[in-house]
């Protein structure tokens, strides 16, 4: 059986990998929607 202090830090890093994993797919899907609007405007642009 894990003693206290180690399944204090197994949780503590379970929710750190949880935190980072959860920020990036929000990072990835903030790109993905604005990917469309940055390539449309890139159309419209006539100096492109």
């Amino acid at each position: 059986m894990f003693d206290l202090r180690k399944e204090a830090e197994m949780r503590l890093h379970s929710e750190k990998l949880a935190k980072e994993l959860a920020l990036a797919k929000q990072r990835e899907e903030s790109e993905e929607q604005t990917a469309p609007e940055n390539a449309a405007a890139a159309d419209a642009d006539p100096s492109g």
